[in-house]
């Protein structure tokens, strides 16, 4: 694992790659994801305005939560990320005023998240841009590729899911 950032960075700018053994096709895979991670981000920042991609996607995935009035360990737990990240990021959109952060009527210690009307106007207000940008991402990509690409992304899910899971026992 250890030469991972250097071998992705020789395949990258290789046009004809060779043949590679699974070790080395696992190492490329993972150090592709962390890459294109970063590089989505600075390409959807840039598409955004007033939100960075990770402020938009939790206020997106706080909007697709069953409860309407999550805590922030519950959002944290959705996101698979830590209560530190989320009650980070939602400090900032409550400075925004996209989202109301207010104590727990059931529990004292507990903050609960409601998204505003500033969320939903800015929700719609980009859905054509948004969807001409995934458009344009995945322009190239073939309905086959993407159901293995979406197949394969559901087994990692499943794997740190299972991680995760197991560290909380």
């Amino acid at each position: 694992m250890q030469y991972i950032a250097y071998y992705l960075g020789n395949m990258l700018h290789k046009k004809d790659h060779k043949i590679m053994d699974r070790t080395t096709i696992e190492e490329y895979i993972f150090g592709s994801i962390l890459l294109l991670s970063n590089k989505m981000q600075i390409w959807g920042d840039k598409i955004l305005s007033d939100l960075t991609l990770k402020q938009w996607f939790l206020l997106v995935l706080i909007s697709k939560m069953e409860n309407k009035n999550p805590t922030i360990k519950e959002i944290a737990e959705f996101a698979g990320t830590t209560r530190q990240n989320v009650k980070k990021m939602l400090e900032q959109l409550h400075k925004k005023k996209y989202i109301k952060i207010q104590g727990s009527k059931t529990d004292s210690r507990a903050l609960n998240v409601s998204l505003l009307k500033k969320t939903f106007d800015y929700f719609k207000e980009n859905e054509k841009r948004g969807t001409e940008a995934a458009n344009q991402m995945f322009y190239e990509i073939t309905d086959e590729e993407m159901n293995v690409t979406k197949k394969t992304m559901d087994k990692l899910h499943a794997f740190f899911g299972n991680q995760i899971l197991e560290e909380h026992k």
